[in-house]
């Protein structure tokens, strides 16, 4: 706190009362200490009455969305992990924003958790200044990334992609589509694309911008991101959803249209959700262990707690190519 009254120009005092009662404070003084605090990485304590304790038996988590089972099953591995061990889960959701993710982490950190888990490796720089100096156990899960802020786990998703593609091309199809998120907050949806076209790079097929699009996760964004890539590419004889919710909305609308599904277009999603299995026909897919994953994620950060470092800092639980009907 006399860092961040320093850089204001204002006393401790003056610090004190912001953060307590910011209201009282005039709005020009409150508007340098709040710059302070983010130049300096200051995280007021959150704890009631100013406990002594540096840490909660909280673990933080922050996903891009609780809406979407993929997410919710990682959180739920971790969940039970932690629970077995008398930790429970502070959960921020972020909205797939990088903006968002640094404000929740500011506020999560503030409640002095023992450890902190996030989604993906995609971060702004003031993000991972603050959990480097939080000086807690961190995992970043569902991605290996290069440079990670402390420990992950996952599995590299450009190689499923390519794995996708050669089987695309495997079985004969040459106008492969891919349909996935916007990438500028996404690091697990740019590492599918980078494989998807290694992929067709590897088959020396060319790499056309107008077999791409990119949708919401919902059934019916796949759909429409379907239709627009057949309207674009009508020659289209296979689409890699980089979500089995879009998968199942370019199965649903082939079969509306009487398009014969592996006959004239191959489809294959990403993830193994339940949709996948239920679907008529099947549908191929990349499978995630994503339990394991929560549940890893744990298992790291209770070690670190445990005064123990983990076997390894960086976990790969692969992935699994389920081939089924879509893509025969």
């Amino acid at each position: 706190m006399a860092d961040v009254a320093q850089a204001a120009g204002v006393s401790m005092i003056t610090v004190s009362r912001m953060l307590r009662q910011p209201d009282v404070v005039a709005e020009a003084t409150r508007l340098r200490i709040e710059k302070a605090m983010t130049e300096v990485g200051y995280v007021p304590n959150l704890i009631a009455g100013g406990l002594a304790a540096t840490h909660t038996q909280l673990v933080a988590a922050i996903v891009p969305y609780i809406h979407h089972g993929v997410f919710a099953d990682a959180v739920q591995g971790l969940s039970d992990t932690l629970n077995a061990r008398g930790y429970c889960v502070l959960l921020g959701n972020s909205g797939g924003s990088t903006d968002n993710e640094e404000t929740i982490v500011r506020a999560l950190l503030g409640h002095r958790p023992a450890g902190l888990v996030i989604q993906g490796a995609n971060h702004t720089e003031q993000t991972r200044r603050l959990l480097t100096r939080a000086s807690i156990p961190v995992v970043e899960m569902g991605t290996l990334p290069e440079d990670p802020i402390d420990m992950s786990v996952g599995y590299s998703n450009t190689a499923a992609a390519v794995t996708v593609i050669d089987h695309f091309v495997g079985t004969g199809r040459r106008r492969i589509g891919f349909i996935g998120h916007a990438s500028q907050n996404n690091d697990r949806h740019r590492q599918r694309m980078k494989g998807y076209r290694q992929g067709l790079e590897k088959a020396s097929l060319p790499f056309d911008p107008s077999l791409l699009d990119e949708a919401e996760f919902s059934i019916a964004d796949g759909t429409a991101a379907f239709v627009r890539l057949l309207e674009r590419s009508p020659d289209m004889d296979a689409v890699f959803c980089s979500s089995d919710l879009w998968a199942a909305g370019a199965v649903f609308e082939c079969q509306r249209r009487g398009i014969a599904i592996p006959g004239r277009m191959s489809i294959c999603g990403f993830n193994d959700q339940e949709i996948a299995s239920q679907m008529n026909p099947q549908l191929t897919t990349i499978r995630v262990r994503r339990e394991e994953i929560g549940a890893i994620a744990a298992d790291m950060i209770l070690t670190r707690l445990a005064g123990e470092e983990p076997a390894s800092t960086q976990v790969d639980v692969n992935y699994e190519f389920v081939i089924r009907g879509t893509t025969g």
